[in-house]
């Protein structure tokens, strides 16, 4: 019958990449995701005023992107509404 040959490769390969993984364990991969007890340093030190500058300046940076958006989508949409009332007159 055809095929066996084809199916036996398959199956060869199958085995072939099972062997050449590595021999993690899930658990032991999981291990390097919770760094909680890990203690760590701040090397820099900023002041509650600094932070409170670089938080405004953050806010007015995103606001200015949001404006941007909305008036990219507003025209998009304006545009699309224009050319949909040109195209019926034609129609």
């Amino acid at each position: 019958m055809g095929g066996e040959g084809s199916m036996m490769h398959a199956i060869q390969s199958l085995r072939n990449n099972k062997a050449q993984r590595s021999k993690r364990n899930l658990r032991n991969w999981k291990d390097y995701i919770n760094t909680e007890d890990v203690p760590t340093e701040d090397h820099i030190k900023s002041t509650p005023e600094q932070l409170a500058e670089i938080r405004q300046k953050l806010q007015e940076e995103n606001k200015a992107i949001l404006r941007k958006k909305i008036i990219l989508t507003v025209s998009i949409v304006g545009s699309i509404l224009i050319v949909l009332a040109v195209l019926n007159q034609f129609l």
